[in-house]
């Protein structure tokens, strides 16, 4: 054979040696492919064919005490953009700007973000939303189902549900304290895909299903809360004031019906609230000095250890002289005279109060404030309960002028829930109860929550004792400013200063908190209400700013009930 004219052997032999090169590279890649590489290239593959996706659970509903929802889930999608695949950045933003709530600026500036292939544009979106942006077509732009927490009250009781956040876990209230209970758990897929990701119908697959969350039903009664917010405004703004709070509790059970406080918010737009102290509840964080309403609770201790009975006498003088001279003074230094133990209650006299500290002693006074359960937390089914403060003798900052400061109210603190759940001891016959705001779980099984004595803290003959003082300080001092015709309540009001953060206590208008607490009918309670307005301008007393809230409340539950006038007669003759 000869070779062609005009080629050297030396091109041909160059030649020969590049396809030997060539196919030898070719050949230790399909070796390298194929033996050394091939099971983990194939386990890539694998994972490439068969993906784990979590499936959200099911949030469980919560309920009020008759059933009506105060909480749910809803579908609803989110909107993201693989960045690579939006073909025209801007006029991706001109035209879901208007749809999505966002800046185009800021919907710009997400698809434009340098080494960043996917951005979520926004959440919770409505069924109408996520068909207007299926229907612009839009190149890169996804939409994702998700479900969606809303809560159908808006601001109704916002501090004591709580929210669901963008990760869908509980935040606050009663969202986060039963979390896991009304979150479930999420489900798995592990699917065989094709080039798309879409699950393969035949392929092989593995289906863990989610476990739905369980229903709350709460104690809360949403009428009954709707009675509270509403005298709780209406007596924030007579007075001007910066807030308050009113609790609702069944004494005999320790069931909150009503939790209300101000400011507050609208759980279905928790991420507009700039404030975030909002979002806690200050029924059961909020420490605060109680002033005369605590007054109720020096009594009992007086009345249980038999040191007073309601007949015994105190010279009411203006103020008490302790021997480093401190004087301690009533309020407005008014001088009472002799007065019996429910005089010192109607008149709310620091002196009377003092003198019932001094005959119980500190080392039992304090035993039975802490006895009430003050100093400690109630064991509420709500997060972040606050201790209160109270400093006993043990205690460093401890003095004898705390001592009789606190018998009436002043130079300790406590939680509203603390004190309305007192209060309520004295209501049932002297048992401390555990409040709670979930009375029933619903889930594979129903749990409900049965009543808790915590502890005695009283004999039932002292609570009906108090009882009956309370009853004639409200017929006789109170009964013409905010008592209820026709029924026989029990109750104490209060007005307490505000610690200055510099030492003492602020002065001038906006300076107590006012404040009034009590149940009824005093025959068998049904309620216990608390009634708490902070810095009101109008009036600083309790029997002012608080009372007619109080009243009003009152009124309205036992008509809502169908509770029978303690003394019809008198409600005819009245009305």
């Amino acid at each position: 054979m000869q070779r062609p004219a005009g080629i050297s052997p030396r091109r041909i032999y160059l030649l020969y040696a590049c396809f030997v090169l060539f196919s030898g590279a070719v050949g230790y890649r399909v070796f390298s492919f194929q033996v050394m590489q091939g099971p983990a290239l194939a386990q890539r593959a694998e994972q490439f064919r068969y993906r784990e996706d979590l499936v959200p659970a099911h949030r469980g509903d919560i309920l009020d005490a008759r059933g009506r929802v105060l909480a749910t889930d809803v579908p609803a999608d989110r909107v993201s953009a693989i960045i690579q695949e939006v073909e025209d950045p801007r006029r991706t933003a001109e035209l879901l700007a208007p749809l999505i709530g966002r800046s185009q600026e800021e919907i710009y500036a997400a698809l434009t973000q340098p080494g960043k292939e996917w951005v979520v544009l926004q959440r919770r979106l409505s069924a109408e939303t996520s068909q207007r942006i299926r229907d612009l077509g839009l190149p890169g732009i996804v939409l994702d189902p998700e479900p969606r927490r809303i809560y159908p009250m808006g601001t109704v009781a916002a501090q004591v549900i709580g929210f669901v956040n963008w990760e869908y876990t509980g935040a606050y209230g009663i969202e986060a304290a039963y979390d896991s209970v009304v979150g479930g758990v999420p489900g798995q897929l592990i699917g065989e895909r094709d080039a798309a990701g879409n699950v393969i119908a035949l392929g092989h697959s593995v289906w863990n299903p989610p476990r739905d969350g369980a229903t709350l039903v709460l104690t809360i009664d949403l009428a009954v809360q709707r009675i509270a917010e509403q005298a709780l405004k209406e007596a924030v703004e007579q007075q001007e004031a910066a807030g308050g709070t009113i609790i609702v509790q069944n004494p005999k059970t320790g069931a909150i019906l009503a939790m209300a406080s101000m400011p507050s918010f609208d759980p279905n737009h928790f991420e507009d609230v700039t404030d975030a102290s909002l979002f806690g509840n200050p029924a059961v964080s909020a420490g605060y000095e109680p002033g005369s309403t605590f007054k109720v609770i020096t009594m009992a201790l007086g009345l249980d250890a038999g040191v007073v009975s309601p007949g015994t006498t105190v010279d009411g003088g203006s103020y008490r002289e302790l021997p480093d001279g401190t004087r301690i003074y009533n309020a407005l230094h008014q001088e009472f005279g002799t007065e019996t133990m429910t005089q010192v209650l109607a008149h709310s006299s620091n002196v009377g109060a003092m003198f019932v500290a001094d005959r119980l002693g500190a080392e039992t006074f304090y035993q039975g404030v802490r006895r009430f359960g003050f100093g400690e937390p109630t064991g509420i089914d709500l997060p972040a309960e606050a201790d209160g403060i109270v400093h006993a003798p043990d205690s460093p900052l401890w003095s004898l002028t705390t001592f009789y400061t606190n018998a009436f109210g002043q130079g300790l603190a406590v939680t509203p829930i603390q004190l309305v759940n007192a209060v309520s001891a004295i209501a049932n016959g002297g048992t401390l109860m555990r409040p709670h705001v979930v009375q029933e779980i619903r889930g594979e099984g129903t749990t409900v929550t049965q009543p808790q004595p915590i502890r005695q803290v009283v004999r039932p003959e002292t609570a009906q004792r108090l009882t009956d003082m309370l009853v004639e300080v409200m017929e006789t001092e109170y009964r013409d400013k905010f008592g209820i015709p026709g029924y026989r309540v029990a109750a104490k009001t209060g007005t307490a200063e505000i610690p200055s953060p510099n030492g003492g206590y602020e002065s001038g208008p906006g300076s107590t908190i006012a404040s009034v607490v009590g149940f009824g009918p005093a025959e068998d309670p049904q309620f216990t209400v608390l009634v708490k307005i902070d810095r009101p301008v109008k009036s600083p007393w309790g029997e002012r700013a608080a009372g007619p809230a109080f009243r009003k409340v009152m009124q309205e539950l036992f008509l809502l009930y169908g509770i029978p006038p303690s003394e019809p007669a008198e409600l005819d003759a009245g009305s």
